[in-house]
């Protein structure tokens, strides 16, 4: 048996034995380790759960060792790889799909092995791993995958602003700092602040380089429930964080008597993935009310509607404008008529009311009913969101008057179109039409 093969069944064997004190009499033979486990003293519970994790680090490393056996063997330049002939795409799909493991984790075995398998030339001794010192601590199963590969990761970060021997040296001053009692998600949090310490005049490139990949991207699921990703610069998740954090402390709902949802009291229990929500929602609110529409050019505002007979019973559903989704109309009968939060009734024909006329600039009033009518910007094509529309007029004021049957609602784009060439737009059957304008008179050759 192989040295690590043969450390592996040690550390299972110790596990074992742990329950041994357990086992008298054969109470708990041929059965699972759950009658055992409860049977155990604090003391024992606690020993057997280290005993089983140092078993699962062993395993990883054989693992990866596996998963760079697999790598080698399908490196693209030989002539018939294995990943090829297996029908996977590459090295991490074919873990991936031998293992088990999801396809995230097996990549992350397969760039580990990479780091800390010595190079194998032709001739000769074995190269050295690019990580020497992490590749001795996870053989020893002393590490963690996820932290053994989030060392590595920072490691390629500031490798190219030193030496050989510095980058070596940190390395081994990192190594060291796993095994001082940290926790995980400690030396995580250690491990991204060192590239700004290693490598100082690099920040700057490393902050736009966060800046160029940040994005925040909308997903709709079949249930209703909208995901949204962050990915975000330090700077923007700074700001993002202090604004939720103060707004989702147990003590800011304490205060809150009559919160929208009902959660008050010292005593709420609920997840804090689950107060994060309502925090997002306060601070939605304070920005749509803070903001007075000057700069979009139309009130920015949440339009809620619903039918006489909804608003009557709180009964069906009401419409959130502009979103695409829907609330229960007892939910939406609960909303206060803030600035923000605008309960539109609407008539049989689900037409708005009259919401006023005649003034040189539109109303909010008037923008409002235009934000029912149109639900984005009208213009040829576009998708653009409320917020970002003018309420703009047809016909030019003046000429026209500063009605809502005169108004369409345009971002800025758009209203280029309009003010600046040409655009013609009328309304049939309940749809904006927008043809081109004719083109001039081609000039004939004299």
């Amino acid at each position: 048996m192989n040295r690590s093969a043969a450390t592996l069944v040690e550390q299972v064997g110790d596990y074992s034995h742990l329950f041994d004190r357990m086992s008298v009499g054969a109470r708990f033979d041929d059965a699972c380790s759950e009658g055992s486990i409860r049977l155990a003293t604090d003391p024992e519970v606690l020993r057997a759960s280290t005993a089983a994790s140092r078993a699962r680090r062993l395993l990883e490393v054989e693992q990866v060792r596996l998963a760079g056996e697999i790598a080698a063997r399908s490196d693209r330049f030989l002539a018939a790889p294995l990943a090829t002939r297996m029908g996977a795409s590459g090295p991490s799909d074919l873990v991936a799909e031998v293992t088990g493991l999801p396809r995230e984790i097996a990549g992350t075995m397969v760039r580990l092995a990479e780091a800390i398998r010595p190079g194998q030339p032709l001739t000769g001794e074995p190269l050295p791993a690019e990580r020497p010192h992490v590749a001795e601590a996870f053989g020893a199963g002393l590490m963690d995958l996820t932290v053994a590969a989030a060392l590595v990761r920072t490691m390629r970060k500031v490798a190219p602003a030193l030496s050989r021997d510095e980058a070596l040296q940190l390395e081994r001053q990192l190594v060291e700092r796993t095994q001082e009692g940290s926790t995980a998600d400690q030396l995580l949090a250690h491990f991204r602040q060192v590239p700004d310490h290693a490598d100082p005049e690099g920040i700057g490139r490393r902050f736009d380089d966060q800046v160029a990949k940040a994005s925040v991207t909308k997903r709709k699921h079949d249930d209703g429930i909208t995901r949204w990703i962050l990915d975000l610069d330090a700077l923007t998740s700074g700001f993002f964080e202090t604004a939720l954090n103060a707004n989702t402390s147990i003590r800011r709902f304490a205060l809150e008597i009559g919160d929208d949802r009902g959660h008050v009291g010292d005593d709420d229990r609920r997840p804090l993935a689950q107060r994060r929500v309502e925090g997002i929602a306060r601070i939605a609110k304070r920005a749509i009310k803070d903001d007075d529409g000057q700069v979009a050019g139309t009130a920015v505002t949440l339009l809620v509607t619903m039918s006489d007979d909804a608003l009557e019973t709180g009964l069906g559903a009401a419409a959130l404008i502009g979103c695409g989704d829907s609330i229960p109309a007892s939910v939406a009968r609960s909303l206060a008529a803030h600035a923000e939060i605008i309960p539109v009734v609407l008539s049989g024909s689900s037409q708005a009311l009259d919401l006023g006329t005649g003034r040189r600039f539109f109303s909010e009033a008037q923008r409002r009913a235009m934000a029912l009518r149109d639900r984005g910007c009208a213009g040829p094509c576009c998708d653009s969101p409320l917020a970002w529309c003018d309420a703009a007029h047809i016909r030019p004021a003046g000429y026209g008057p500063t009605s809502v049957a005169n108004g369409i609602l345009l971002c800025w784009r758009c209203h280029q179109l309009l003010d600046r060439h040409g655009w013609q737009v009328t309304r049939e059957k309940g749809r904006w039409l927008g043809p081109r304008p004719p083109a001039p008179a081609r000039r004939e050759a004299a």
